[in-house]
């Protein structure tokens, strides 16, 4: 698999294009549904109503009916002339008149409007037809009070048949009262249609604003990558320009803050290798000179004795430098996640009374003096033995070195941590050493490069403590404190995690 190829990605403006666009047609279409209810709804409602009002002006039809059979034995006139005249037919809707024809194809003859309105005519005749196939009449006029629909040239009526009772005569005669929603339709196609147009217009303007509003980011963006892809190279100069987003002008800063930490780790990476490598090649070259020299006999049998003594101190001395090495980048790595640090409930009393068992035998053999001032009993830490035997062995280490006749150790305790304090009536530390103490391969007042100092630090910080050296204004020695917590303080703090992490 080739995993260099770059797969399809979309872009910004486009996100932010079919953003917009997909607002604006769910807007549209939510728009466009509730109208084809709201007006569907309106149109039944509309019509029906006109219909109802229709048959309530038709109740004129009854006194034209009377006033008809009354005058017709006076007049001639016929009874569809009389009905013209007398009747009040309302504009809500049309109104035909329609008698029992038995000769007609569908049984009925329309009486009004009379076939001298051609137009009004027709369409009465093609209403009725309509009508009288639909389900509910089967034929015959169904004259309940309930308004139904037909459909007559691709429109929608709504019609209602009504009986009419007329005695001077043995017809039966009937009122078909209807109403074309043809009208309505057409005023909801152009709205529609006005809709559409609004969409277009929508999309057109979605795209402008989208490459308006994407275009700042989409530079800001390709800023940015450009500038990690030179983090990547190790280029670590930091970004500069406006960035036109709250959001990746903040991503900006937190990049240029990493830069600037990773170039400064790599700045320690570097020194840290290159004096790695001075300190370790000077042990060496002595171990191989003076091996060399036994070999090919150079020295005497006392100078093989101090050459097998030196052999002995370097190797002791190389082998505590890659012990160091091997903890501080243990340390580094549980820093950064990749590493944990086994750790275990340690009694202080017992740690404390192993270590000066450990380097008593230093203080023995310079002649000088290690007073213990503790009383601690029942307090326990959370840590990893061996990291904290290694810091207080280092910190002792120190204090022996540049001690005149005595180095005192004192332990006490509080309510949430532990004090290891550590001091020497030697000559203290200068202010320039003070400043770079616990820095890696930190040049002491000898000289000489080293990293007990900063592993010490790195292990009290990894134990969630810190430690600090200053001089004893007083006495003039160095001191050394370390605090650590307790465990019960940690207990504590692991409840207030997880009942935060609930």
């Amino acid at each position: 698999m080739n995993h260099n190829k770059r797969s399809f990605r979309i872009p910004i403006a486009l996100h932010i294009y079919s953003s917009l666009i997909l607002t604006a047609l769910i807007t549209v279409s939510m728009i466009s549904i509730s109208n084809s209810l709201i007006l569907n709804s309106y149109i039944a409602s509309e019509c029906n109503k006109r219909i109802n009002t229709a048959v309530d002006s038709c109740q004129e039809f009854a006194k034209a009916l009377d006033k008809l059979e009354k005058s017709s034995s006076e007049t001639e006139e016929d009874p569809l002339s009389v009905f013209v005249s007398l009747s009040d037919i309302s504009s809500e809707a049309s109104i035909v008149l329609l008698s029992r024809d038995h000769a007609s194809p569908n049984g009925y003859t329309v009486l009004w409007p009379s076939s001298s309105y051609s137009y009004m005519h027709n369409k009465a005749e093609g209403v009725l037809d309509s009508a009288l196939l639909e389900p509910e009449n089967t034929g015959h006029p169904n004259t309940d009070t309930s308004t139904k629909t037909t459909v007559y040239n691709e429109s929608e009526i709504y019609y209602r048949f009504l009986g009419v009772d007329y005695n001077a005569s043995d017809d039966e005669y009937y009122l078909l009262i209807y109403v074309d929603s043809s009208a309505y339709y057409s005023f909801s196609k152009a709205m529609s249609m006005a809709l559409l147009r609004s969409i277009i217009i929508a999309i057109i303007c979605s795209a402008v604003i989208s490459i308006v509003v994407a275009s700042p980011i989409y530079l800001s963006t390709r800023k940015l990558a450009r500038f990690a892809g030179r983090i990547g190279k190790g280029n670590f100069t930091p970004l500069k320009g406006h960035i036109v987003s709250r959001e990746l002008s903040d991503l900006s800063d937190v990049m240029n803050k990493m830069a600037y930490k990773l170039e400064q780790s790599d700045i320690e990476q570097k020194t840290f290798f290159q004096n790695a490598s001075h300190e370790l090649r000077t042990p060496l070259m002595s171990i191989q000179g003076y091996a060399e020299g036994i070999k090919y006999d150079i020295f005497d049998e006392k100078g093989k004795e101090e050459a097998v003594d030196v052999i002995i101190s370097e190797t002791t001395r190389l082998s505590n430098l890659v012990e160091n090495l091997l903890s501080i980048s243990k340390m580094d790595m549980s820093r950064s996640g990749n590493y944990e640090v086994k750790k275990q409930m340690l009694e202080v009393r017992e740690i404390t009374e192993s270590v000066i068992d450990k380097v008593r035998g230093g203080f023995l053999l310079q002649g000088k003096d290690l007073v213990n001032d503790f009383n601690i009993d029942n307090v326990y830490i959370y840590a990893n033995e061996n990291d904290i035997f290694r810091m207080l062995e280092n910190i002792f280490s120190n204090c022996l070195r540049y001690a005149k006749t005595t180095v005192v150790f004192k332990c006490t305790y509080d309510t949430s941590h532990v004090t290891f304090r550590i001091s020497d009536d030697g000559p203290g530390i200068s202010e320039e050493v003070l400043s770079h103490l616990f820095e890696r391969f930190a040049k002491g007042s000898d000289g000489k490069h080293g990293i007990g100092m900063a592993l010490s630090k790195s292990i009290a910080e990894e134990h969630n403590g810190s430690i600090t050296a200053y001089n004893d204004k007083d006495k003039g020695g160095a001191v050394f404190e370390i605090r650590i917590p307790t465990a019960k303080c940690r207990e504590q703090l692991s409840k207030l995690n997880n009942s935060s992490d609930n």
